[in-house]
């Protein structure tokens, strides 16, 4: 998923699709996740055919993408990511931590946002590099294709079964702010800055480098912090640190104006979002550590989709009333400065 991923937003730029535009598609692929996930109704569904039908939503995304002859298109390719986080990201994460020791959680947090870093560094430039000697149908293509490597890998995951019945865990517990500001975070880091590397990169080798370049950056950091975090048996000091860094970081980025500023802003900012995840992570699992990893899962996604959607529709609003998309992105930053403050009153880490 990672070598197209990389290159959807200039991709989409080249059939014509401006700022507003990248939006609504964003919107559209985490809105349908979110009224999957609350509408879906009670059953128990097997994770190992949950995970594969998550990958096949994954692989019809940028099927549909490799020739658009209309918006309907892009929408649809759209509806099918919003399924892949409901049916792959969901029982995964709850594979991953049902079977990983609860002592280590952050250490497995730190290992578990190592994986796409490490990847990201050898595909996010090769999918650059294809695209610029080959095209990027060819790119799209052989990423699709290579969506059955997994499909076949699926076999060897452990069987187990899960509940879904988020629209009851979401009535039965307290509002998560913040899940909800971590989905608002989320999309500076993985929706704005995409979009905004767009005003500063045009070349397909250029944009993949510069990805693959962020994906160095944070790879080894995630899983110090996490294991540090499990040594000391307290993770506030990481937690409070790394969160008020990462909102903090943002706030330069609406006032890039060239691509250097860009490239180290950008820099920090993903950097500093890296090194927090893994504790947003941990965070939930000690929030919800009385009701099991299941329903913690469930709820995670459920409050991130609502992050999501609400971030991406204050820039969407903020944009279709100033028609400045930096003006979008310092409001949004300028929002998320409140994440630190809602998770003090929390009180989850305070002692």
């Amino acid at each position: 998923m990672l070598f197209i991923l990389t290159l959807i937003f200039l991709w989409l730029s080249r059939q014509g699709y401006g700022f507003s535009e990248l939006l609504l598609w964003q919107l559209c692929v985490f809105g349908s996740a979110l009224v999957c996930l609350f509408l879906f109704p009670k059953l128990t569904m097997n994770g190992r055919r949950s995970i594969f039908w998550g990958v096949m939503f994954s692989a019809l995304q940028f099927l549909i993408l490799i020739k658009i002859f209309n918006h309907s298109e892009l929408y649809l390719s759209a509806i099918f990511s919003g399924l892949n986080n409901v049916f792959f990201w969901l029982p995964y994460n709850i594979m991953y931590f049902k079977f990983s020791h609860q002592e280590r959680r952050g250490f497995h947090s730190g290992m578990y946002f190592l994986i796409t870093p490490i990847i990201g560094v050898t595909l996010m430039p090769l999918a650059g590099v294809m695209a610029e000697k080959f095209g990027f149908e060819t790119v799209f293509i052989a990423g699709v294709c290579a969506y059955s490597i997994p499909l076949l890998l699926v076999s060897l995951l452990p069987s187990f079964d899960y509940e879904i019945n988020v629209k009851k865990y979401f009535y039965e517990n307290k509002f998560n702010w913040t899940t909800f500001f971590q989905g608002m975070a989320s999309r500076v880091n993985s929706s704005l800055i995409p979009i905004f590397t767009l005003f500063f990169i045009t070349t397909p080798r250029e944009f993949g480098n510069f990805f693959g370049y962020l994906a160095l950056m944070t790879a080894v950091a995630s899983v110090i912090n996490g294991h540090i975090s499990d040594r000391i048996k307290s993770r506030k000091i990481f937690f409070y640190l790394f969160t008020s860094l990462a909102v903090v970081s943002f706030l330069p980025l609406a006032f890039s104006g060239d691509s250097s500023s860009w490239h180290i802003f950008a820099s920090i900012a993903s950097l500093c979002f890296s090194l927090a995840s893994p504790f947003w992570l941990t965070f939930n699992l000690d929030y919800y550590k009385n009701i099991g990893v299941e329903k913690t899962m469930a709820l995670r996604e459920m409050f991130l989709h609502l992050g999501y959607v609400s971030g991406l529709a204050v820039i969407f609003l903020v944009f279709y009333f100033t028609s400045s998309a930096k003006a979008s992105l310092a409001v949004l930053s300028l929002a998320c400065l409140f994440f630190p403050v809602v998770s003090y009153y929390q009180k989850v880490y305070l002692n």
